[in-house]
């Protein structure tokens, strides 16, 4: 088959890749570092790009408690392949968001080309799974790799060889996030079998040889590795992993929110496949019961965890029940099915519009206010998909709205890229990171007031001096100072920088001249040298790195 011929026969399935390609991709190198959740990992990645090994985690000599040692390996590899920027360490989650695109769309298959084109498109355009692979985090590859496994094991159950990739992605979910990325794709297919009194479901996967052998291989591979080299990961592999997003209180809105403007799709789909008596159990129709485990399973994972990004897992399961439902009532031409979903649909779309999204904009942090223009550029789309879809389901038109309407919900992605980079104007430390990195030299002192911003260390590659500064959850052994110290240092005969908000006062007066580096309006540069702004070369990458 000729590369022509290729492209015309598969053209939808490329034009959806390039789309989310695009829209994943275009805009992660160019806003700075949100801390602390993209400034811990970020940092990570970089010290053991520069140090050579990422099985002790470290932010400026400060050990983190984590254990996504997979993700910090890929982050040093982007780094020292792509250069010390934005753009390498939120690589890998952008690749990862596009994987989990195409691993939803497999569980679906050959069978249903048309719905797995749909579930592509729904879990590409879920404003949680676009937020997730936008943030230098493990969450997005977390979620990729589970669904490829459980893909995987779908897919195995007509062709054992798939069970290779299943055991895969499992143990390379282990590296990535711990045990529960090995344990919880085994835990969705043992409750499916038990509940559909189906044990080859479960034993044919599990015991296929080739996949026992590759599992055995990374996992023990793995374990002796950590044990060899850094024994204390495997004592906080028993523990929750430090987080900064909390699902408690989050949970709910993140997915309600999370998932427009398909809410109400993915409701219906829900409620059309839930299993009505004991005989729709021991007879299930296709993967729509293990897709609905798969889904409340990383759901309450998510939830007990404690961690809201960690809901991204169980966005995929439903994005390919939904696109395998709607794609067999537009088959089978039940357009009151189609109409009823899409009136949900609408509604949804409503109330969140003139109730949610108030609250929503009111009700913002202060470091994300910056970002209502985008939020609301984000709804006018919202209100156009949910406007679309009542003209094509009114029209009975089911193809276009499948396609149409899919269309309208990727653009809406666009100001939401651009949120971050409102939000990063007015939080990150790249522009004072940046200044930092041509002043600063060997001897100097980087010092920290009333602030703990873990992205520094990703910006200078230097510790920081903490005084009266909050602790960041995971940091173990901060070692935070008083005005006293601060003093020392700022009367000492080396140079110190003082990084300070514009808005926080000392207790203390500085015992010398104070002379301003940098202004940004909302955190000041202070040194007690004089030193002319900009007199240090800015340069990419610094010299003393060993990686370009």
């Amino acid at each position: 088959m000729s590369l022509k011929s290729f492209c015309f026969r598969h053209k939808t399935v490329l034009l959806i890749a390039l789309t989310l390609g695009y829209l994943y991709l275009r805009g992660i190198g160019d806003h700075g570092l949100l801390d602390p959740l993209e400034g811990i990992h970020a940092s990570v990645g970089l010290n053991a790009a520069a140090r050579g090994s990422s099985l002790m985690p470290e932010v400026g000599g400060v050990p983190y408690a984590g254990k996504s040692i997979g993700f910090w390996w890929l982050e040093a590899l982007s780094l020292g392949f792509f250069g010390w920027g934005e753009f390498a360490v939120r690589l890998v989650p952008a690749l990862s968001g596009l994987g989990m695109a195409l691993a939803s769309a497999m569980v679906l298959g050959r069978a249903r080309p048309r719905g797995a084109r749909l579930a592509a498109v729904l879990t590409g355009s879920m404003p949680l799974s676009f937020v997730a692979s936008q943030l230098a985090a493990p969450h997005a590859l977390y979620a990729c790799l589970v669904t490829f496994a459980l893909a995987a094991f779908v897919r195995a159950w007509e062709d054992r060889r798939h069970a290779v990739w299943a055991h895969a992605a499992a143990a390379l979910a282990f590296i990535v996030q711990g045990p529960e990325g090995l344990l919880l794709p085994w835990l969705c297919l043992y409750l499916y079998s038990v509940l559909t009194d189906d044990s080859a479901s479960l034993t044919g996967p599990l015991l296929y040889g080739p996949g026992v052998a590759v599992s055995a291989l990374l996992v023990l591979g793995y374990v002796f590795l950590l044990y060899s080299k850094n024994p204390m990961i495997l004592t906080l592999m028993g523990y929750r992993t430090p987080v900064f997003l909390p699902s408690l209180p989050l949970a709910l809105p993140m997915l309600l929110a999370g998932t427009v403007p398909w809410t109400g799709i993915l409701w219906q789909a829900v409620t059309e496949s839930w299993p009505r008596n004991g005989e729709d159990l021991l007879n299930p129709e296709g993967p729509r019961l293990f897709l609905l485990l798969w889904a409340g399973i990383f759901l309450v994972f998510g939830v007990l965890m404690g961690d809201a990004l960690a809901l991204v897992a169980c966005l995929p399961p439903l994005a390919a029940l939904a696109g395998d439902r709607l794609d067999e009532w537009v088959e089978a031409n039940e357009i009151l099915r189609v109409q009823s979903s899409v009136a949900l649909n609408i509604l949804y779309i409503a109330l969140f519009l003139v109730l949610g999204l108030p609250v929503l904009l009111f009700g913002l942090p202060p470091f994300l206010s910056d970002a209502w223009s985008s939020i609301l550029m984000w709804a006018f789309f919202m209100a156009l998909v949910a406007l679309a879809g009542w003209y094509y389901a009114r029209t009975r038109q089911l193809v276009k709205l499948m396609r149409n309407v899919s269309a309208v919900a990727l653009m809406g992605l666009l100001p939401l890229a651009g949120a971050f980079d409102l939000v990063a104007e007015r939080s990150s430390l790249h522009d004072e990171g940046t200044l930092l990195r041509g002043e600063m030299h060997r001897g100097d002192t980087l010092v920290q007031y009333a602030m703990n911003r873990p992205s520094l260390f990703f910006y200078t590659l230097r510790s920081s001096e903490l005084i009266n500064a909050p602790l960041v959850p995971g940091l173990l052994e901060q070692p935070t100072g008083s005005d006293t110290a601060l003093h020392r240092l700022w009367g000492g005969k080396g140079r110190a920088f003082l990084l300070i908000e514009s808005e926080q006062t000392l207790h203390a007066p500085l015992p010398q001249d104070v002379n301003v580096i940098h202004d940004g309006g909302r955190v000041l540069l202070l040194s007690n040298r004089k030193t002319p702004l900009n007199a240090g070369a800015l340069h990419p990458v610094s010299a003393d790195v060993p990686f370009r």
